[in-house]
């Protein structure tokens, strides 16, 4: 694939970020980086890209009880509480693990119907109509203004991708989205 640009979620499987996803509530929360490699994905209970056992990932000791150091506070105060939070709220569904590659189609494709909850989200239309319930897209500018560093996409000329997100901010905001339902969990479930 030489000399064909990568898209900013083509990044490798390296050391990368690593997320839980549910396909279908099409949402995404931080799963903690090398902490969830080495506490997660190296003894086995995640694979990259495959489907999450909830019930294993809340009985692994190692990974919600980390040492109680300065480094560890931002797992204890961000990370680990919103994991939590989005695994028993799509316990139901289908959860797979891994980096954004292993969730998104390769091309990127379809990343504008996706939203990031939990530890430092990625300001997508979605987040900024669910979250925090914007309307205009003077509120989003205003917004972004304000932010120490803004989303990559905002100055982006690649692809357009500025014009997406704001044609795609104005379409959930049109249809009345305010808040997805999540797809119902049933005992049995997926």
């Amino acid at each position: 694939m030489a000399g064909k640009r990568k898209g900013p979620f083509q990044r490798g499987v390296g050391m990368s970020n690593l997320y839980f996803a549910c396909t279908d509530c099409k949402t995404y929360v931080d799963a903690g980086y090398r902490w969830a490699s080495w506490w997660l994905e190296e003894p086995g209970i995640v694979k990259r890209g495959k489907p999450v056992s909830v019930e294993l990932v809340l009985s692994a000791r190692e990974y919600w009880t980390p040492a109680k150091t300065d480094s560890a506070d931002w797992l204890y105060s961000e990370v680990l509480p919103s994991v939590r939070r989005f695994l028993e709220e799509h316990r139901c569904h289908r959860l797979v693990f891994g980096n954004t590659a292993d969730f998104l189609s390769s091309d990127g494709e379809g990343l504008l119907d996706w939203m990031q909850v939990g530890f430092l989200p990625l300001l997508l239309p979605r987040y900024f109509v669910e979250r925090l319930g914007f309307q205009t897209w003077d509120q989003v500018s205003n917004f972004i203004e304000r932010q120490d560093n803004t989303p990559w996409w905002w100055m982006l000329e690649w692809d357009d991708l500025h014009a997406k997100v704001r044609s795609k901010f104005q379409e959930l905001v049109e249809s009345g989205t305010r808040c997805r339902k999540s797809v119902d969990c049933k005992p049995g479930g997926h």
